[in-house]
């Protein structure tokens, strides 16, 4: 076979700012020798062209550029088109253009290799792809350019069509991909390290199986996406980082452990619509988060200020988010939404299965208007957030499989003593709220706690803010954000030659740190700075505050639901969320009730579909128990004139003391509770023996309408 490379090198090489190349197709075989492996790991990669000058463009309308296998190829050989040398720093090579030229990877006629490429580019500032394609004559094959350690990289107006990949980027800043259009890929965009300010915007992805994945961002920061429509793929976009990548370009090709994780944070995913994406199974049609049984990244906030804006999707798999902070969600359109079992059409669950997860992961979001249709099963769940705010959760016809999950699942609301607020919402179906304070474990002395634990002391409720041990006695106390307990005290100095565990703690030159991998520790020195992951012959230690500071919580969770809820369905409140979910409530003075006698009195009248909570009793003067002369109180809710009894209080083995709420026993699960428009709450009261006096007698419901 022909060879055209050599003398494209030769003309590219005497140049000067370009190399404009008459229509044809071009044969590129690579050179028989390797100057490098590709990145770090060991494949030889062989290049047809050396890209080591700068400041030049090579174009050509119908150029094609054929990739080829070089004689005696192997498998795993990687053999680009164009390649610079490996090791550069960025602006090594500045200001080049490629413009108008088509990339053919098909080699099907000389196999064993596939892996053919348009362009590896390392220490690149100022590269532009303009008008370019990646098109395979014959099968699926090939990647158009990876791109490491760069800067300042343009793409406008590529076309892709029938090739594996497109464009993957590493350790490079400062990116604009516009105007495009893929067809027939398995991963469009990559962006498989850390890459810093992306824009991502106008085009199309086009698939041929619902497996295919659009936008793959890893260590993403600053990222404005969208502006695209989808059809036949599998996800449209990954947000995550990898616990694997290390901090710098030279790090990763030395294979160096990684130091600190590379956070993405700060991205706006909008205007987006599109139809037949994913398989509600292994390909959520958008991603978030990470999966901690791929790695622990204690010590490290999950994916933060994540804003998903304007999106219309149809025939598509759910939504999952397994973790972040500061998410927003807001004008988002799902219909015919396939999930697998257990999984709601946007499913979000924070993962908290021990305490690393718990003070590391989070769930805090905001949805704002949020439109879900026909879906398999439920409509939204949230699990173990630290904050959730749905406005304007919209859903219709769920459930097509003919089961009975909750439109809106909210669960594990304890678990970062949750604040959660709902309102303005149309759901046709079931809501499910669940959390459970006596879940919360009391407060210990000289205990390592991390980040985010949950106790109680003395009847109040406390959240840690930072990870260290508990003081020896005494607790947290009183109220504010920032309560001390130090039980730094008594953490051991590290030891050289040491066996340290899981959760093991040293101080070092007035630093603390916690065990992350158990092991043995070095035998000089010891684990110092503020790296996320510190190697010490083979422990590796993260670094923690030491005193434990915590922050004063009024109650274990919250729930405040807003008075313009509308919901078609139950309203099933577990654990003890009826504590704890605040909504409307009435305010009766009843009086003075004589010692003898029998009251019945009205209470409230039911506007709307109505969910009894909780409810108290208050008198002014105290009354001591009396198993002989006592009073009862009941609760019952009257329905076109039928009574059903709510709740029943005594006084026969507990009395009131004054102007001290005592509970009205309300179990809001009970049938009595639940109260249709026209339904009457009343209070009734007799007597027993010589009876008893209640002066000032008040009673409190709390209920929350829907």
């Amino acid at each position: 076979m022909a060879n055209d490379a050599p003398a494209i090198q030769l003309e590219l090489d005497m140049a000067l700012g370009g190399l404009s190349l008459p229509a044809g197709v071009y044969q590129m075989v690579p050179g028989s020798e390797s100057p490098f492996t590709l990145s770090n790991l060991p494949n030889q990669v062989y290049r047809a062209i050396a890209l080591i000058q700068s400041n030049f463009t090579i174009s050509g309308n119908g150029v094609i550029f054929h990739g080829v296998n070089r004689p005696g190829v192997a498998v795993s050989d990687v053999q680009p088109v164009f390649a610079t040398d490996k090791n550069l720093t960025v602006g090594t090579i500045k200001n080049v253009t490629f413009k108008d030229i088509a990339f053919d990877p098909a080699n099907a006629a000389s196999p064993p290799n596939s892996n053919q490429r348009f362009l590896y580019g390392v220490g690149i500032d100022g590269l532009r792809f303009l008008d370019t394609i990646g098109h395979s004559r014959g099968n699926r094959s090939g990647y158009f350019a990876h791109i490491q350690n760069s800067r300042n990289i343009q793409v406008t107006g590529h076309r892709h069509d029938t090739m594996t990949g497109g464009f993957n980027l590493r350790y490079c800043e400062n990116i604009v991909i516009t105007d495009f259009v893929f067809n027939d890929f398995s991963e469009a965009i990559d962006l498989d390290g850390p890459t810093k300010r992306v824009v991502i915007r106008s085009g199309v992805f086009q698939g041929t199986t619902r497996r295919q994945q659009c936008i793959d961002l890893n260590d993403q920061i600053d990222a404005s996406i969208g502006d695209f429509s989808v059809n036949n793929v599998g996800n449209i976009i990954t947000i995550n980082y990898k616990t694997t990548t290390p901090d710098t370009y030279g790090e990763y090709l030395d294979n160096s452990p990684v130091r600190n994780f590379q956070v993405g944070k700060r991205i706006v995913v909008s205007n987006i619509t599109g139809s037949e994406i994913g398989d509600g199974v292994n390909n959520p049609s958008i991603y978030i988060g990470w999966d901690w049984a791929a790695g622990n990244h204690a010590g490290s906030d999950p994916v933060s200020d994540i804003t998903l804006e304007n999106i219309c999707l149809e025939d598509t798999g759910f939504i999952f988010v397994r973790e972040g902070s500061g998410l927003v969600f807001k004008n988002i359109t799902l219909r015919s939404v396939i999930s697998a079992p257990g999984f709601s059409a946007v499913d979000m669950r924070s993962a908290g299965a021990n305490a690393d997860q718990i003070g590391f992961s989070n769930l805090d979001v905001h949805i704002d208007k949020l439109r879900i249709e026909s879906a398999q099963r439920g409509a939204l769940k949230i699990s173990a957030p630290s904050r959730a705010v749905v406005d304007g959760l919209i859903t219709r016809g769920n459930n097509t499989l003919g089961g009975t999950d909750p439109d809106l699942v909210l669960t594990s609301l304890h678990t970062r003593a949750a604040c959660c607020v709902i309102d303005n919402c149309e759901i046709e179906g079931d809501v499910l709220i669940i959390g459970d304070s006596t879940a919360v474990s009391d407060w210990k002395g000289q205990t390592l706690y991390k980040r985010n634990s949950v106790v109680c002391n003395n009847g109040r409720f406390y959240l840690s803010t930072v990870d260290g041990m508990s003081g020896s006695s005494g607790g947290p106390s009183g109220i504010g954000t920032a309560i001390p307990d130090d039980g730094s005290e008594s953490i051991p100095v590290w030891a050289g030659g040491s066996k340290y565990l899981l959760d093991g703690l040293c101080r070092n030159q007035d630093r603390y740190y916690v065990c992350m991998t158990a092991g043995v520790s070095g035998l000089s020195g010891g684990p110092t700075g503020t790296d996320e992951r510190i190697l010490d012959g083979s422990v590796v230690w993260r670094p923690i505050n030491g005193p434990l500071l915590w922050r004063y919580l009024d109650s274990p969770y919250s729930v405040l639901w807003g008075r313009k809820n509308r919901v078609g369905g139950t309203i099933i409140l577990g654990g003890d969320a009826p504590k704890f979910i605040h909504g409307e409530h009435v305010d009766v003075e009843v009086g003075d009730l004589a010692a003898k006698g029998t009251v019945s009195k009205g209470l409230f009248v039911a506007r709307r579909r109505t969910l009894i909570t909780r409810g108290s009793y208050l008198v002014v003067t105290g009354v001591t128990a009396d198993g002989a002369n006592y009073r009862n109180l009941w609760l019952t809710r009257h329905r076109h004139g039928s009574p059903i009894n709510i709740a029943t209080v005594d006084t026969k083995t507990e009395g009131f003391a004054a102007f001290t709420c005592r509970d009205a026993g309300i179990t809001s699960a009970d049938a009595g509770c639940y109260l249709d428009p026209g339904d009457v709450v009343a209070l009734n009261s007799n007597h027993k023996g010589a009876g008893l006096m209640l002066e000032g007698l008040r009673v409190t419901l709390d209920f929350i309408e829907y």
